[in-house]
Order: structure tokens, then sequence, then C-alpha cells
């Protein structure tokens, strides 16, 4: 497992940007519904967790003709970003897909825990699909997830590393025993919603259902916040760019996008090392935290190439070599955990 990215794989030249808006896509094969996708995956998928001695979150492609596009594995505390461009971690070569489509965080507060994991759609206009059928813009799930976009069914599979028990021979088998999803709609950003709620176990010990909490897509930035209401300062400065915004703290549990793309929350227009989705900023628990979103040119902190990094109270990144961002919080209201 690389411990730069935290991403284990199975299985350049940069293509030219382009946005896809679901208006302008041609209809093209349907995804693989959940249980037609688990089972063309399930063998890839077993292969790479008996792999995994530390909890993490499977992750498997599957396109519409039941063909295993690749399987990885993100470490608790890492990202992933899915999408056509190379840089992505993951990478669905197909014009209905975004060169950056998806964002995926997993983590845990407990090291030996089954992880959480969260996806974002980075606002393509192309909102993913749930296992019910839901466009979605992002969702906290709790245990396994389904997500078809364009002619992809992509399945999200928590393990508990070596701790976890063996996975069943049959793939029709391991389905059987996947708990039911429970979805919960909670699209407006709140506290409360990132509580790591207590799980009901059935004697045998299984999870009586996965926790499938949908939430809102990630912000435009607008107007800066009221003084009241600001949380953070972050100040953009380059030798075309000096600006400073002001951020809630409810913007940041909703995820602000940085980049050229005109419906980032702050627009980066004119600054070609940038990338159109450059940078996700979002608070997860307790933490701040900055994931590069398979940028061209990179996020660093100071002559190291970070993927995702947690901001400290003050704090500075590079953007594409090009573009300093300076961090300051402002408000000394407590980040919890709940």
């Amino acid at each position: 497992m690389s411990q730069h990215t935290g991403i284990f794989r199975l299985s350049d030249v940069n293509e030219q940007t382009r946005v896809v808006r679901a208006k302008d896509l041609k209809r093209g094969p349907s995804p693989l519904g959940a249980h037609e996708a688990f089972l063309a995956a399930y063998a890839r998928l077993s292969k790479l967790a008996r792999l995994s001695q530390r909890p993490a979150v499977l992750v498997a492609a599957v396109d519409s003709s039941a063909r295993v596009v690749e399987v990885v594995l993100v470490a608790s505390g890492h990202s992933l970003i899915i999408g056509r461009h190379t840089g992505c971690g993951l990478r669905l070569p197909s014009d209905t897909i975004s060169l950056r489509q998806l964002a995926v965080h997993v983590w845990s507060e407990d090291p030996d825990a089954t992880p959480d994991l969260r996806l974002w759609d980075l606002n393509t206009e192309q909102p993913f699909l749930t296992e019910d059928g839901e466009p979605n813009a992002a969702v906290i799930a709790q245990g396994t997830l389904y997500a078809a976009v364009g002619e992809y069914a992509l399945l999200f599979v928590p393990t508990c590393g070596a701790s976890a028990p063996s996975w069943p021979a049959r793939a029709e088998e391991a389905w059987r025993q996947l708990p039911p999803r429970h979805f919960v709609d909670q699209r407006t950003p709140t506290r409360s919603r990132f509580q790591h709620s207590k799980r009901p176990l059935r004697p045998d010990g299984q999870e009586y259902h996965t926790r499938i909490t949908r939430l809102g897509p990630l912000l435009m930035l607008g107007e800066d916040e009221q003084p009241e209401d600001a949380w953070a300062a972050l100040r953009l400065e380059g030798k075309q760019k000096s600006e400073e915004h002001h951020i809630s703290l409810a913007r940041l549990e909703q995820g602000v996008l940085l980049g050229r793309y005109e419906r980032c929350g702050i627009t980066l227009a004119d600054l070609d090392p940038i990338s159109r989705v450059h940078l996700l900023l979002v608070r997860m628990g307790a933490d701040i935290l900055a994931i590069d979103t398979a940028s061209t040119n990179g996020t660093w902190r100071g002559h190291t190439k970070i993927q995702t990094t947690p901001l400290g109270d003050t704090d500075s990144l590079t953007l594409g070599e090009v573009l300093q961002l300076r961090w300051r919080r402002l408000s000394r209201l407590a980040l919890s955990k709940d």
C-alpha cells in the first residue's frame, strides 16, 4: 500500500479538460444494479480484502457489460478521486464521466473499527444514483454502499482488515449476508449529521442495517459570510490574484470546492496551473480537511505533495505551485468528534 495515497490497486498524458453536463449527455448503456454488480466484482473484492491488514474500504467499478474495470482499497484517513482524468485514483474511461466526477473519504474514530465513508459528486450536474434509484449529491455510509454514475456501477465495501471474518466462498451467499440498507434524508448542514451512531446488533453480532445518510451538494461560497457567522478566513495570494474569503462552519460541513470550474465555491479563473476542480475543503469530525481532487499540478505543503491533509488553526498550502492558500481559524468554538 502506498503511504502517500493510502490506495492499494489490483490491477501520461493529461487529457483536455471538459465539463460534462447532464443535459449534454447521450443516453448510453445502463449501469448494472447492485446485486448484479456485487456478483460480478465479488472475486476481486474478496481477493483484495484478504490482502488488507488494516481497516479500509474496498471500491470496485463495474461497467454495463459486467466487466470489472478496477478494484482499489482506500485506507482509513485517506481519500480517492474517481473520474476520467488520468490522475484519478480510480479511472472510468468514458465520455459520460467528468474528468473529476466523485470524491471519497474514508475515516474511523477507532483505528481498529470498520470505517465509514463519505461520497461527494464534484458539482458535475450528474448526480449518482443509490440502490433505491434516488439521485444524490453526497452521502455518508456506515456499511456497504452502491452508487451508479454513467454506465458504471460502483461498490464501496468496508472491511476491518486482518480481524475481519472470512468472506463466504460464494458471491450469492455473501450478498444474502449483507444487512439491509436504510436511508436517512438529511440534506441541510447540521452538526448532528456527523454523529457516529451506535449500530444495533443482532445476537449473532451482525448489524441490523447499513445506514446511508443523504447530504446536500458542495456549496457555492457566493458572498462572504457575515462577520458573526465567519468561522475561518481563507486568503489566496499569487502574482495574478490576492483575495480573502470568510467561511462559516456550516459551509465547511457541507464542503467547498476550489478551482477554475465555474461552479466551484471559490473560483480561480485565469490561473492555468490550477485545475478546474483542484481542492476540496470540508469538515470531517474534529478536523478541517484539504483534499486534492486529482489536480494536474498538485497541492503542496512545503516541498511535499499532499493528497489529504488536516488544516491547523493557522496553515498554508500551495496550489499548482502558483497560488498560496493561507488558512486562519477565527472562531474559538470547539470542534467535536460527535
